[in-house]
């Protein structure tokens, strides 16, 4: 599903600001379908930054869509206008393609 999953990683926590146990909370989230609302910290601060959703029963987090969700990690850095983060963007935006197969393989199959 995802054809690096190490530079996934990478570029969620070096670029993105994500820590390494969120970044691994949402991928296993993409990839599972859904985490235990008791599984951990990480999925608290992915709900807070928009990544994470509480499912209707509230049994379970349900991952966002990758556009959206990294889309709402992107909107909360401060200063979205300079040149570094228009380089940020560019990556944000190869990084959410690279996302979107395991997104939608585990919706085909779930």
């Amino acid at each position: 599903m995802i054809r690096d999953e190490g530079s996934v990683l990478d570029r969620l926590t070096r670029e993105l600001g994500l820590t390494r146990g969120e970044a691994e909370t949402y991928l296993r989230a993409l990839k599972e379908g859904s985490l235990g609302i008791g599984d951990e910290e990480a999925s608290r601060q992915l709900l807070a930054r928009g990544m994470l959703i509480r499912a209707s029963d509230e049994k379970v987090y349900l991952p966002v869509h990758p556009r959206l969700a990294i889309s709402n990690l992107f909107r909360s850095f401060p200063d979205r206008t300079s040149v570094q983060m228009r380089e940020k963007r560019k990556m944000s935006d190869k990084l959410t393609l690279e996302l979107i197969p395991a997104y939608e393989a585990r919706r085909r199959t779930g």
